[in-house]
């Protein structure tokens, strides 16, 4: 039972991560709009003025919590496909619900520079996991991955607040019509799935250490 939870926990988490970069890829040739990632993403936040939209040259696009900055990669800012576009969006509607003073969004400020930075947990989670075989280890293993299973839960329940925000304003974007707005829904939606999968290996990651220091 313990090899068992160990590789169903563990491959949860690593098919979530390989499953976002499936979906990027096989959405990066559908072309949705003729308007870019930077004017689609300046569209949906034009009401906030105090949210700036910049291009990262770095590999990730991210809504830089402390600065109140979307940074969109070359290829976000730029592309025209779902993927860019759906990408660029997910961070602008952190970027709007941390307008309103997201309470979760307050919490993290203090210590990260952007949620982004929240996926490494799941990383940590896997490297735990699998130098968890005794009882001492698992009293540990317990407190640390229970600790990053409710980060998860209120990074997802940003994502899912952000999300609504999207598809409530979604539609008053004049560039993207009914049918690919569905689609850069979907794609949305889909990652979320995909961050659902990982705490919901995190939480069989629990109950691996708990069968551990019960002998199950």
């Amino acid at each position: 039972m313990n090899e068992i939870l160990l590789y169903i926990s563990s491959g949860g988490i690593i098919f979530a991560f390989l499953a976002y970069f499936i979906i990027i890829i096989l959405n990066q040739h559908h072309q949705i709009t003729k308007t870019d990632g930077f004017n689609i993403t300046k569209d949906l936040l034009h009401e906030y003025d105090s949210i700036n939209i910049i291009e990262n040259k770095g590999y990730f696009t991210i809504y830089n919590i402390k600065r109140r900055v979307v940074r969109l990669t070359s290829k976000n800012y730029y592309g025209k496909s779902v993927s860019d576009i759906a990408i660029s969006l997910i961070e602008a509607g952190i970027s709007a619900i941390d307008n309103y003073k997201n309470k979760y969004i307050n919490l993290f400020r203090n210590v990260l520079p952007n949620l982004k930075c929240l996926y490494l947990l799941p990383i940590l989670s896997i490297l735990i996991n699998h130098v968890t075989y005794n009882i001492s280890d698992a009293k540990v293993s317990i407190g640390l991955i229970g600790l990053f299973a409710i980060i998860n839960y209120l990074f997802i329940t940003i994502k899912t607040e952000a999300t609504d925000w999207i598809a409530t304003n979604l539609k008053k974007i004049k560039d993207i019509n009914k049918e690919d707005g569905a689609k850069v829904l979907n794609f949305i939606n889909k990652v979320n799935i995909f961050d659902k999968i990982i705490f919901i290996s995190q939480l069989i990651m629990i109950i691996r250490c708990v069968a551990i220091i019960l002998d199950i």
